[in-house]
């Protein structure tokens, strides 16, 4: 009796395998494309959305400033935002040591918002951006204002504060 040569067992193929066969190759190619740009886009606008940072603007590019009684004035500054988180809406508060009335507050060049109860709101601020700010305000008395300004979320301050020194004259 002759021996009877079998060849060896081939392994099983995998499910995903025979489902992977199935695909035509021109759509083969196009599902990896769309695989490649879905990682891509996922990698790139993901992390906008989940940074879980704190919140933290400072208001920066302010130097002390001269004005004059009963005659508006404004200050220049720039708010930055030194966190990776949106910051909706940005807001600066500003305190006075002396009477002063404060008028608004000019985002960008762009919104005017009234200044209530020393607190203007107005646009939203992205991670790592720098807005200019404008402050008028129209000082009640002659001497030194020492003028406290601070970023904020709303009502909660985000940043460290500033102080500056406003020298008003009578005229």
């Amino acid at each position: 009796m002759g021996a009877v040569l079998q060849s060896p067992p081939t392994p099983p193929r995998s499910r995903l395998r025979a489902v992977y066969d199935r695909i035509p190759p021109p759509l083969r190619v196009a599902l990896g494309l769309l695989l490649l740009f879905s990682v891509a886009f996922s990698a790139a606008v993901l992390p906008l959305f989940l940074t879980g940072g704190p919140l933290r603007a400072e208001i920066a590019g302010m130097e002390s400033a001269n004005a004059v009684r009963d005659q508006a004035t404004t200050v220049d500054l720039g708010i930055d935002n030194v966190g990776d988180r949106l910051i909706s809406p940005i807001c600066v508060v500003a305190t006075f040591s002396a009477p002063v009335d404060v008028r608004t507050v000019v985002f960008q060049g762009l919104d005017t918002i009234p200044v209530r109860d020393g607190r203007a709101c107005g646009g939203a601020l992205s991670g790592g951006e720098v807005i200019s700010a404008k402050l008028t305000f129209v000082p009640r008395a002659t001497g030194t204002i020492k003028l406290r300004l601070v970023a904020a979320q709303g009502s909660r301050e985000i940043g460290p504060a500033v102080t500056r020194d406003v020298f008003v004259s009578a005229r």
